[in-house]
């Protein structure tokens, strides 16, 4: 049962019971008779009278995000570099992560990146996803706070005006915020995203394939940092005494990323099955395979690594289901 409606439910069952009990009779007052009609209003109006819990997930639900290891020991990789040629790092953890790489994921050409530092004059490349999936399923224009918690908690901040969602980095550690949607599977997930100060490793970006919302605890992280490059990484909170970020593709530089303060950027991520494919402006810049985490809710993540109160405003967000790579 879905949360919200067993909140309900235990709601109802909790007026009736104590509006059904102020009918019992009491050996000191006088008892009054209360018809079904009654009883009816009372619960109604005592219920549109209660906060709702639908919504966006509540701050205060979100855990505690701790800062990553060290790369040197939690991200031992094999990389697919061309076709049949593997390369092996070692390390104590013995897990390694294979990373594969098309070949027009590494080497973007030089047509698709023109007009990248006009703002917003770049015109995403014939093979952006977006134009091939028609409407999508899900958006939202951020014109209000309808699926996401606001204010600020240890880690972020967010709120909302002029239309935009402004989520606010308040430490170094990466944290995030999740969407009160559906959980996905296969999809097509993208948003528009403007950044105000930013430079150097400043980050931001998308959390997804979160396995259990309210514990926010696992799922991947795609993101760009403020001086164009771009990262996968796969949280799992459970691992040892304080968590394992594994890195399946390290920070990368690309031209398809406008790098620098007052940029606008738009986001894609494609996951069907093991399937993760990432974009920029529509430009296709590397796959992963992967199936650690299959499905689940989506968010967004930020880290002020540089600037204090580092920020983003995310103009649209939105997702396709069950697209075709």
């Amino acid at each position: 049962m879905h949360p919200n409606k067993f909140f309900r439910f235990s709601t109802m069952i909790l007026l009736v019971g104590i509006l059904s009990a102020c009918s019992l009779p009491m050996t000191s007052a006088p008892t009054t008779s209360v018809s079904d009609a009654d009883m009816a209003t009372r619960v109604a109006k005592i219920l549109t009278e209660m906060p709702s819990p639908t919504g966006a997930l509540p701050t205060g639900e979100l855990p505690p995000i701790i800062t990553e290891a060290p790369q040197e020991t939690e991200t031992p990789m094999v990389i697919t570099t061309t076709p049949g040629e593997v390369t092996q790092e070692e390390t104590a953890t013995e897990t390694p992560i294979v990373v594969v790489a098309t070949a027009t994921a590494t080497s973007i050409p030089a047509t698709a990146t023109t007009g990248l530092t006009q703002v917003p004059g770049f015109t995403p490349p014939p093979d952006n996803p977006r134009s091939k999936l028609g409407t999508a399923d899900w958006t939202d224009n951020m014109d209000d706070s309808t699926y996401w918690p606001t204010g600020p908690d240890t880690y972020t901040s967010i709120d909302f005006s002029n239309g935009k969602l402004k989520l606010t980095g308040l430490t170094t550690t990466d944290g995030w915020r999740l969407a009160s949607t559906e959980k996905l599977n296969n999809f097509y997930l993208e948003m528009t995203v403007s950044t105000g100060n930013c430079s150097g490793n400043n980050r931001y970006g998308f959390m997804f394939r979160v396995p259990i919302a309210r514990e926010a605890n696992k799922g991947y992280l795609f993101g760009f940092s403020c001086d164009g490059q771009y990262s996968l990484r796969e949280w799992d909170a459970t691992i040892g005494s304080k968590g394992q970020m594994t890195t399946h593709i390290n920070w990368t530089s690309s031209s398809a990323i406008q790098s620098g303060s007052n940029k606008n950027n738009t986001i894609g991520v494609m996951a069907v099955g093991d399937r993760i494919i990432l974009y920029a402006n529509g430009v296709l810049l590397s796959e992963v395979k992967d199936a650690t985490f299959t499905e689940g809710n989506f968010g967004l993540f930020i880290g002020a690594r540089e600037t204090n109160n580092f920020s983003i405003s995310v103009d649209e967000m939105a997702y396709w289901k069950n697209p075709t790579p």
